[in-house]
């Protein structure tokens, strides 16, 4: 009787997650591992459990692992500064861009008006958010490692602040055009990190032409992705 390939493959995973646990305990025990690592590694583990299957449980699971632990190394990033810390957003960053894919895929026929109750939107809700603050995490990491090998010009600063705006605008019009509030959420919390950014900090690191030109543009791309939102109209019920 042939084993089923479900089955070889659930005891290939299951292998090889007891491998990688085993080994942290014994890199824990032995190599004294540094908070750092252990972080990257929770990454990874995440990242891998995202590629399964999003059924049943694990359709909470996965981006509720890929938000935590994004969020872990965004967070000790800020508070630490140490490169390799962003290894551990990039990693599910790339995980929840797969989940969003799929979750994307595999939603019901979309109609017009509000969307499911909010405990049901909690994967998407996630999955969007890792994806949002991740990004931020990453350009802003990049940016700082960036400024301090001493290539930085103060009007690079203005790059950080667009991008971000774009990157918000981008994922709200996303979420209009797909009737979706997950990405539309993740777009807005983007939007007012930018705009706190333009008023808080560039506004005070910025002079002259400079500090007027940032309020300027993040004011033009707000009223521009404002046209584009009435343009852009809400799927029809299907």
């Amino acid at each position: 009787m042939n084993a089923s390939p479900s089955l070889d493959s659930r005891v290939l995973h299951f292998a090889g997650l007891g491998l990688l646990a085993l080994a942290a305990v014994f890199g824990w025990q032995e190599l004294e591992l540094q908070g750092v690592l252990i972080a990257v590694v929770a990454s990874a583990v995440a990242t891998i459990v995202s590629a399964q299957k999003l059924e049943g449980a694990m359709r909470w699971l996965a981006p509720g692992l890929l938000f935590v632990t994004a969020m872990v190394s965004a967070m000790s990033w800020l508070a630490f500064k140490i490169p390799l810390l962003l290894l551990g957003v990039v990693l599910p960053v790339l995980g929840a861009i797969w989940v969003a894919m799929r979750l994307l895929r595999s939603r019901e026929p979309v109609v017009p008006g509000p969307m499911r109750e909010f405990p049901l939107r909690v994967p998407e809700f996630l999955t969007w958010q890792t994806l949002g603050i991740g990004l931020m995490a990453l350009t802003g990491g990049a940016y700082f490692h960036l400024m301090t090998m001493h290539v930085d010009d103060i009007a690079r600063r203005l790059v950080l602040t667009l991008a971000w705006t774009l990157l918000g605008l981008g994922a709200v019009l996303l979420g209009r055009k797909t009737n979706d509030t997950a990405p539309r959420d993740a777009g807005f919390v983007v939007i007012a990190a930018a705009v706190l950014k333009a008023t808080m900090y560039d506004t005070t690191h910025l002079f002259g032409g400079l500090r007027i030109g940032v309020l300027v543009a993040v004011g033009a791309l707000l009223l521009i992705g404002s046209q584009f939102l009435k343009r852009t109209p809400q799927p029809e019920a299907q």
